[in-house]
């Protein structure tokens, strides 16, 4: 069935109606044959004409494009029908509907099709005398655009809704205030009649969907947040937006800004440029049946409070039908409203209304607990929040991975978590919150941690002894392709202490290296690297103290104590 999708409506004035019936033409000939598009942003008419065919735009210097589509008279049987352009003014913040004067005006806009005509003066010419008073008065064209991607032109004139029309739809907006915009069917299902008096048919009320919440998932680096996510909150037919909180990110990034705009002719304008938080708000408020999810990583390296603002008040979310004094609001939905006419403009197209969470957008974020002193959340913003710890396990982990081999050690990277992690547990007495420097099990990737098929064996002595010749400009080309191959096997080599020994170096056990590593030997990160680097088998691991190795190697010894 086809339905209505977008209706785009604008009021004719006098400036309008004279270029329709060429009145006050300039005697040189000439003059304006277009019709004005103002008052409608930039970005509802391009969402309008998304189905219309784009061109490049002559205008030098002009980044927007042309749109022309094939408009049909409405209601009219034989399926009379003629392009409409809009393209952009020189010069302007705006779009016109190009070429409508009296010979090429569309014939939706036409005497044929009982459209509006000034009077005649005595010669029986047509004159702006009067400035149309009575005639015009309450003259809209609307262009309507169905879910069949086809477009229909017609008029109405009248100050008030007909009655036959359906009440509560949003078809009332085109007979309040200024009378022009766009306004898109998103909240009901209009069947589409091709009637000029009536085209509105049967009416069904789209139900949002209810699954809007704030979720907070925390754990220790690597623990699989970000997995969770992707495989538990991200079903099949999700909307999703990513986006990372940092120290330097603002409100401003999350929610919007004014910004100047330049037109072609150099004009500076000033323009809300909405952030993802407001992007992805419209897109749910305009798409009741899809789920949508905002996935925030990292939520407290940014100041989350003041990066939200006044948003925060959104996160209160509606638990609950009140049976006596309802809201009328789906269960998911913001349960408070709050007052941004920039955020409520590019939502709603309506400054005045009140900005709210829609029932169907979630709101996902992301801590490491090991992180908790970057930004603190405090108790205000948590419980606004769904907490999930994410267990740092590998009961659910690919076994592939969990017993991968770490180089040629002998030892799973399953084992090397669970052994590492014990020591950090244990060793809480001396280390103020222990368990958030635990060992992710997603730490580290598959690739990190298996010897590659093609790494090369070599010593420490061969490989200085390449770089000698290299820096005396006396290396042959068997050398240097020999050379090449080292370090080829060097990089892939280091992933896995880069990430994973330096960890437990700098971070984990930074203020009592002593407890894991043998000190006495090795004093440096420098050193460290470079013992897994130029070792092989369990000798990777000879930077640590004895009895770590020892776990490592038997780890059923230190289950069963």
């Amino acid at each position: 069935m086809e339905y209505i999708d977008r209706i785009f409506y604008r009021k004719i004035n006098p400036s309008d109606f004279k270029k329709l019936y060429d009145i006050d033409k300039p005697e040189s000939g000439g003059g304006q044959t277009y019709l004005e598009a103002t008052g409608i942003s930039n970005d509802e008419i391009v969402d309008f004409l998304s189905c219309a065919e784009i061109t490049d735009s002559p205008l030098e210097g002009e980044e927007r494009f042309i749109y022309t589509f094939y408009a049909y008279v409405l209601g009219d049987e034989k399926g009379t029908a003629d392009f409409l352009e809009f393209a952009p003014r020189k010069g302007r913040n705006n779009y016109r509907i190009s070429r409508q004067n009296l010979k090429y005006k569309h014939p939706a806009w036409s005497l044929d099709n009982g459209f509006p005509e000034p009077n005649r003066d005595g010669e029986g010419k047509y004159t702006s005398e009067g400035n149309f008073e009575g005639i015009i008065d309450n003259l809209v064209i609307m262009i309507i655009r169905t879910t069949y991607r086809r477009y229909y032109a017609s008029y109405v004139n009248t100050d008030m809704m007909p009655s036959d029309w359906p009440d509560g739809t949003g078809l009332e907006k085109m007979f309040e205030n200024d009378r022009r915009g766009v306004i898109r069917i998103f909240e009901h299902r209009i069947e589409f009649v091709n009637s000029m008096k009536n085209p509105f048919g049967s009416v069904e009320k789209i139900k949002r969907l209810e699954t809007g919440a704030n979720v907070l998932l925390y754990g220790v680096p690597g623990s699989g947040k970000s997995w969770t996510i992707e495989h538990e909150y991200c079903v099949p037919g999700t909307k999703v937006e990513r986006l990372v909180f940092h120290p330097d990110y603002t409100y401003s990034d999350f929610i919007g800004q004014i910004l100047p705009v330049v037109s072609g002719d150099g004009q500076v304008s000033y323009e809300f440029t909405a952030g993802p938080f407001t992007n992805i708000l419209k897109d749910a408020y305009n798409n009741p049946e899809t789920e949508y999810i905002l996935i925030i990583e990292e939520i407290n390296r940014g100041n989350a409070p003041a990066i939200f603002g006044e948003v925060f008040q959104l996160l209160d979310r509606k638990v609950e039908i009140d049976d006596v004094n309802d809201d009328g609001y789906p269960i998911g939905t913001s349960e408070y409203g709050i007052t941004n006419p920039n955020v409520a403009k590019i939502v709603y197209g309506d400054p005045v209304q009140k900005v709210r969470i829609p029932s169907n957008l979630s709101i996902i974020g992301t801590m490491n607990t090991s992180d908790q002193n970057v930004f603190t959340l405090d108790t205000a913003f948590q419980r606004r929040w769904e907490m999930r710890l994410i267990e740092n396990n590998f009961e659910n982990v690919d076994q592939r991975f969990a017993n991968a081999e770490i180089w040629d050690t002998g030892i799973t990277w399953e084992v090397f978590c669970k052994q590492i992690n014990d020591v950090i547990v244990s060793n809480n007495v001396r280390m103020s919150s222990s368990e958030d420097k635990r060992l992710g099990a997603y730490f580290v990737r598959l690739r990190d941690i298996l010897k590659d098929e093609n790494a090369v064996e070599f010593t420490k002595t061969e490989y200085d002894d390449l770089r000698r010749k290299e820096s005396a400009d006396a290396i042959s080309d068997d050398d240097k392709k020999r050379l090449m191959e080292i370090r080829e096997t060097m990089k892939k080599n280091r992933r896995f202490p880069e990430k994973v020994i330096k960890y437990l170096w700098d971070d984990a056990f930074k203020f009592n290296r002593e407890v894991v590593f043998d000190t006495n030997e090795y004093r440096s990160l420098e050193s460290v690297i470079r013992a897994f680097m130029y070792a092989e088998g369990i000798q990777r691991f000879r930077m640590f103290k004895q009895n770590i190795v020892d776990a490592l190697q038997n780890p059923e010894d230190e289950d069963e104590e």
